[in-house]
């Protein structure tokens, strides 16, 4: 499964959903185990509340607090981002002999035929020491976590109780930012509060973009995966945009804010596994992957196996420098036994009688 495209799916649902998260209704934020990964977060938020209070900060304490409390969520997230971001480094570079095994079977869908498809498929996570669960693991445990952000961020009051012991032109004050009432929504004209919108959007396609490994495909018709990303890319904005026109302010904020933590933490991401050769990844992900099969009793995997995967895609057993190396030595055994058996026969190496010489020496040295 193609990870990045599971997240910006994931993303656009619980930012659709957001809608939901009323103070009337509390939306998905009364789910079980919602309902308290939200309360956690509230914790969160009321600490920080608590915090810019004692400081004496009145104006803009909302926006600080939404600032303050994304940053440190997105960092708490962080580690499932770097294991997501290292599955797709290693699934860009699978992908091609995925699809060639597709290609190979495509049309058959006998039993045998699937059978062999999916023993074949196997071999390819193998040897790369990954599965195919592996790049939807980290997206499905950061779900309820997304879901339980949105709550707290919505319904800020609720989770907040302290907010209860201002007035409402304090109120008012805290939820200002630059002379922009964050309590309102942005609506369709032109003002201060349009930026909040725009912002989303953009930094909403920047970040999706840069969360996307590069896959070699030369054929592009044949990965339709490839393709809905790409459309996501380009349709993500747009609903953030008309989410964040439709919402009060303060969660087009959140949006901003979390786009640009992602953005920052996507570039340092990238910088860090660009150095790293996929060799070790790879290496690292089978020694891994080997650790859990002899927990619970499997053999390893095995190297010579996975390594004959790569005739799936047609790619060649061994490298250009292999292949020269193996044809020299051929090459030069073959003149060493010309030369073997040309002395053998003597001056009358033409006669039938030599030729007859050598077809004996050489069924006698291979016997």
């Amino acid at each position: 499964m193609k990870t990045g495209f599971f997240f910006d799916e994931t993303t656009a649902a619980v930012e659709t959903t957001a809608a939901g998260t009323t103070a009337a209704g509390g939306g998905f934020g009364n789910w079980p185990v919602i309902k308290q990964i939200a309360w956690l977060f509230g914790l969160l938020m009321q600490g920080i509340f608590v915090v810019l209070a004692a400081m004496g900060v009145i104006n803009g304490m909302v926006p600080l607090c939404i600032i303050v409390f994304t940053i440190i969520t997105k960092m708490l997230l962080l580690p499932l981002t770097i294991k997501q971001q290292k599955f797709g480094k290693i699934n860009a570079l699978m992908t091609p002999e995925i699809q060639a095994l597709q290609k190979k079977y495509e049309g058959r869908r006998d039993q045998a035929s699937m059978a062999r498809m999916q023993a074949e498929q196997q071999a390819i996570y193998d040897k790369y020491g990954t599965s195919m669960s592996a790049g939807c693991l980290p997206s499905l445990i950061q779900l309820p976590f997304l879901f339980g952000l949105y709550p707290v961020i919505y319904n800020m009051p609720e989770y907040v109780p302290q907010m209860a012991n201002y007035t409402a032109e304090q109120i008012n004050k805290m939820y200002n930012l630059f002379g922009i009432n964050l309590l309102e929504a942005p609506g369709w004209k032109i003002q201060p509060a349009i930026i909040i919108p725009l912002l989303a959007g953009i930094l909403s396609f920047f970040s999706s973009k840069m969360m996307q490994p590069k896959v070699k495909n030369n054929n592009k018709d044949a990965n339709p995966a490839g393709t809905s990303m790409k459309m996501m890319n380009y349709t993500m904005p747009f609903i953030s945009l008309f989410f964040c026109i439709s919402l009060p302010a303060f969660l087009g904020l959140y949006w901003v804010v979390q786009s640009l933590v992602m953005i920052a933490q996507q570039y340092f991401i990238n910088r860090h596994f660009d150095k790293i050769p996929i060799e070790d990844l790879i290496k690292a992900n089978i020694e891994k992957t080997n650790k859990k099969r002899a927990k619970k009793g499997l053999p390893p995997l095995n190297e010579k196996a996975m390594m004959n995967t790569k005739k799936l895609n047609g790619a060649p057993e061994k490298t250009v420098e292999e292949v020269a190396d193996a044809k020299e030595k051929r090459d030069a055994g073959i003149r060493q036994s010309t030369d073997y058996y040309n002395k053998r026969a003597g001056s009358s190496s033409g006669s039938l009688a030599a030729k007859a010489n050598m077809v004996r020496d050489y069924n006698e040295k291979h016997k």
